[in-house]
């Protein structure tokens, strides 16, 4: 944020983590900012025009214009004050011949006086001006001359500059010049704005935000409000009912009776159970929204996570005859990146609504699809009601229910979390939809891995295979970009330790590049698991760290590393280390 808006946020009582969200305190902070600004320009301005065009403080030769159409010769002294000047100040008399332009006006126009004294008022062309009374109204060059020459003063804090193709923001003061107590021409002084423009979009994105998230509160509140009071209408009211029967003496019970009363109280806890999941998803919403819901990513086998949530699922599918068709039951093991007990959670929700929505005796499809090395997408299929173009965009938006085939009782929220706990665990949700057909969500996940040439060995060209171990996938991506200017290179990543010395046992890379500050199992343990490993001792391991200091490079090398790489990469010395590990593995230096 700029300096000058924080300057006046704090002079406001305010600071940007606590911005006001009503539209009357925004109101008044943005006329008080505008109020300070358009003060302190006027008041420079004046003491300037005042203080060094005035004719009554300067000596008659120094005069600034008299009427003539001659250029005006300032002193040596005044010379060097409109140098110093950052305005464009200009002098103009009634017939429009420009007599005086400071260095600032010439830097603005882009020319020198000699060229923009023939040109005399048109200059005033390359101005947008506005009318006073009607902002939205342009006031054109004559209109400006007979008004300024009737001895009117003229500003425009909204005016622009054109500048070859582009439109400066400038603010524009114009007053009469008097000669004899009349007015013999007009003095222009305009300034660069753009900085305060920039801020006033500043403020005017702030507020905007402030507004959208006050709104989405007080429709979350709003929401939230009807959501738990439709549970306890329904507490209170078989309470309520429950009270007076039980007023009744016992004797009079009767089996009746007593099914009543077991149908209240099974009312009773069933809206009970159902407040308790809107608040724990509530719960869980705002824990996510604050940022302080943690995961941790590991690599999570699919084939039994997608078993085990259909298992799950299925005592609600038959209770509606409903099929669950597990596509990957028969398929090996398949990984992605995530947190496994989310993961699960993001899982049942897509499975439950497949059922919820779903028409009697329909179908449901679960199956994995992998186009990409990077990512596998999971699939959740169902032939139910469908969604419509307005329903598809706002499914993922908390507290959207939509009646079809069925009336479904939820909390509505479900999508909204399953989006943002794939958002935090870099995963993305889709949805394809056809009304009266079915709807299909997609999950995509990270797999940890970017392999970007195929491991053939057969083509007569040695190929090598390079295993990077980095939890940032920022990194990974950057190596895979450079690697490209190696294409015998096969590169494949890992995001854990862990996971660094799975593959590195089941591919057997050329070389492994380790980064040094991994999560859990740091550099240093994959390079001792990997030496201590007959099939992967023998394998060059680079180290990549952002500490290069002496202790470290030492210890590197003490640990076994071939080389040390340092943050930010150099990219031709990272090429050069790379071929020096893989030259000496070719067939020619065997």
């Amino acid at each position: 944020m700029h300096t000058l808006l924080e300057r006046q946020l704090r002079k406001a009582g305010f600071t940007p983590d606590t911005l006001p969200t009503d539209l009357a305190t925004w109101k008044a902070f943005l006329n008080r900012v505008e109020l300070f600004y358009h003060n302190a320009e006027r008041d420079r301005k004046l003491y300037e025009i005042n203080g060094v065009l005035s004719a009554s403080t300067l000596p008659p030769t120094q005069i600034i214009l008299q009427p003539s159409h001659s250029p005006v010769i300032l002193s040596v002294e005044l010379q060097h004050i409109m140098a110093a000047m950052h305005d464009g100040l200009c002098a103009f008399d009634l017939e429009g011949t420009l007599i005086f332009c400071n260095a600032a006006a010439e830097r603005y126009f882009g020319a020198p006086f000699s060229v923009l004294q023939p040109q005399g008022s048109a200059l005033l062309d390359r101005f947008t001006l506005h009318n006073k009374i009607t902002a939205q109204t342009i006031f054109t060059r004559d209109e400006l001359t007979d008004y300024l020459s009737n001895g009117h003063s003229f500003h425009d804090s909204n005016a622009t500059l054109k500048q070859g193709g582009q439109l400066l923001p400038v603010a524009c003061e114009f007053n009469p010049l008097k000669f004899d107590e009349k007015v013999v021409g007009f003095v222009l002084l305009f300034i660069d704005i753009s900085e305060i423009k920039s801020i006033e979009a500043d403020l005017i994105a702030a507020k905007e935000n402030a507004e959208k998230a006050s709104s989405a509160k007080s429709q979350f509140l709003s929401s939230m409000s009807h959501e738990l009071r439709t549970p306890m209408n329904a507490i209170l009211g078989y309470g309520e009912l429950l009270k007076d029967d039980l007023a009744e003496s016992p004797e009079r019970f009767d089996e009746d009776f007593i099914a009543d009363l077991q149908q209240y109280v099974a009312n009773i806890l069933q809206a009970g159970w159902h407040l308790l999941e809107l608040i724990n998803k509530v719960l869980d919403l705002t824990r996510i929204e604050a940022g302080k819901l943690e995961v941790t990513i590991e690599k999570v086998e699919l084939i039994d996570l997608i078993k085990e949530c259909c298992s799950l699922i299925l005592p609600l599918s038959e209770k509606r005859e409903i099929t669950i068709v597990n596509e990957m039951e028969t398929s090996p093991p398949q990984y992605a990146l995530a947190d496994r007990a989310r993961l699960k959670q993001v899982l049942i929700n897509l499975l439950s609504n497949a059922v919820k929505y779903n028409r009697e005796k329909g179908k449901i499809f679960v199956r994995l699809v992998q186009t990409m090395p990077e990512t596998l997408q999971l699939e959740v299929q169902d032939t139910g009601i469908g969604l419509n173009a307005e329903q598809k965009e706002n499914v993922f938006e908390p507290f959207t229910r939509f009646s079809g085939l069925n009336l479904v009782e939820g909390t509505g929220i479900g999508l909204t979390i399953t989006k943002r706990l794939l958002e935090i665990m870099d995963g993305k949700i889709g949805v394809e939809s056809e009304l009266g057909v079915g709807s299909t969500f997609s999950v995509s996940l990270p797999t940890g891995e970017t392999i970007d040439t195929p491991l053939d060995m057969s083509a007569g060209k040695h190929k090598y295979t390079l295993l990077y171990v980095e939890d940032s996938r920022t990194n990974v991506s950057l190596v895979t970009q450079i690697l490209k200017a190696r294409s015998e290179v096969a590169l494949m990543s890992a995001h854990t330790g862990e996971m660094g010395l799975e593959l590195a046992h089941l591919h057997h890379p050329d070389a492994i590049l380790l980064d040094i500050n991994l999560p859990g199992m740091d550099g240093f343990e994959v390079l001792k698991q990997l030496r201590l490993a007959e099939d992967t001792r023998l394998i060059p391991v680079l180290a990549l760290t952002a500490m290069d200091n002496a202790n470290n490079l030492a210890r590197g090398k003490e640990a076994g590393f071939l080389d040390y790489i340092v943050k930010p990469l150099d990219i031709k010395q990272f090429l050069k280390t790379i071929d020096k590990v893989f030259l000496l593995q070719s067939p020619s230096s065997l």
